[in-house]
């Protein structure tokens, strides 16, 4: 519990409870880990909903996998609410044999749906699985893949992460037209 709001290393304010109850480790075959909030907030804005992962064993390729469901997620911000959910799979392709998380990779792949601040409905869908590599930390993790964001009434936006880096940088594409985004 945090009654006392404090500024984290990454830079935000944070306040309230994050709740986490599980059936066995990460690791561990089956297990069920599930994250709650109490009153959670970050940067004033309150945040609430349910992350529920399952390790589901090993795969066919031998890699430990795992799904994420995000349920009842919402943000309250002074703009409005964002209201949504996902679904996703985890696939921890190399690390798994260390407890060293700087060598942990993984490819995520699913999707979500919302309503926005705007009280408009979106979709996204990763269309190219995202290469996570957590030995980027602490910048971004996503090296590379691609995910397409479909905000009702608009043009579909593609998100391309791919330059392989350990940089923040993306490509947003609309209507055949690619807006490079360089974060500093």
């Amino acid at each position: 519990t945090i009654n006392t709001p404090f500024t984290t290393p990454d830079g935000k304010l944070r306040r309230g409870k994050i709740n986490i109850t599980y059936t066995g480790g990460y690791r561990d075959s089956l297990s069920v880990i599930t994250t709650t909030f109490d009153n959670y907030y970050v940067n004033n804005n309150l945040v609430q909903g349910e992350r529920v992962v399952t390790n589901k064993g090993r795969n066919l390729s031998g890699n430990m996998w795992f799904t994420i469901a995000i349920n009842n997620a919402s943000i309250n911000t002074s703009n409005g609410i964002i209201n949504w959910e996902s679904n996703r799979t985890r696939e921890w392709i190399s690390g798994n044999s260390t407890y060293d998380f700087s060598d942990d990779n993984y490819r995520i792949t699913g999707s979500s749906s919302g309503i926005g601040v705007n009280n408009n409905s979106f979709s996204m869908e990763i269309t190219e699985a995202l290469n996570v590599d957590l030995g980027c930390l602490p910048s971004c993790v996503i090296k590379s893949g691609t995910a397409k964001v479909s905000p009702n009434g608009y043009t579909d936006r593609i998100i391309n992460y791919g330059d392989s880096l350990c940089d923040c940088n993306f490509d947003v594409s609309i209507n055949g037209t690619t807006y490079p985004i360089v974060v500093n």
